[in-house]
């Protein structure tokens, strides 16, 4: 039933205008929401992926000392190792005083096994010290000849977070923590 007379034209005449300014202002509106979260979920992978990056490297430095243990084993296998030491920074402190101890550049000059050892116990606290400032690692060793060597491996660092809303901005507490990672070796 085709629609005349005066209501009839109003009618097309609506509907062939086009979107009303108020429209076009709800499609901004709606669109700027939209983008606002579409950045904050970018923002929120790339913290994210930071933290992994993070927690990545530090495994691979705790397993690049327990590569350095097991290419040591004069040293590390024989028990004659501390049977703990801790690193802070550049520092290594041990209660022998044998990987604190000044050691040649062992990759130019013949080292023993104690001096390469702490060749390479300062050269890893000297990478983490760079990549991590405020890094702190612990290592335990078993020095009982009579069954194999064990090594306890354990580095913590912080790790800064980003906050998702105005709740977790205001609790400063949920913006870092501290983590840690352990690894076993069997020099």
């Amino acid at each position: 039933m085709p629609v005349t007379g005066r209501n009839g034209s109003l009618r097309r005449r609506r509907m062939a205008s086009g979107l009303s300014l108020i429209e076009v202002l709800i499609t901004l509106v709606i669109t700027s929401v939209g983008l606002l979260g579409l950045a904050k979920m970018q923002a929120a992978a790339l913290a994210n992926t930071q933290i992994a990056r993070g927690r990545s490297l530090v495994a691979l430095q705790l397993e690049s000392l327990a590569a350095a243990m097991h290419g040591n084993r004069g040293f590390w296998a024989a028990g004659t190792a501390p049977q703990t030491f801790t690193l802070a920074g550049a520092t290594v402190t041990d209660s022998t005083g044998a990987l604190s101890a000044a050691a040649p550049d062992c990759a130019s000059v013949a080292c023993t096994p104690i001096q390469m050892a702490a060749y390479d116990v300062q050269r890893w606290a000297a990478d983490m010290a760079a990549h991590f400032p405020t890094y702190a690692a612990t290592v335990n060793c078993s020095n009982d000849i009579s069954r194999p060597i064990r090594c306890s491996l354990t580095a913590s660092w912080s790790e800064h977070y980003l906050a998702y809303n105005q709740t977790t901005a205001a609790q400063t507490s949920a913006m870092a923590a501290t983590q840690s990672l352990t690894l076993h070796v069997q020099p």
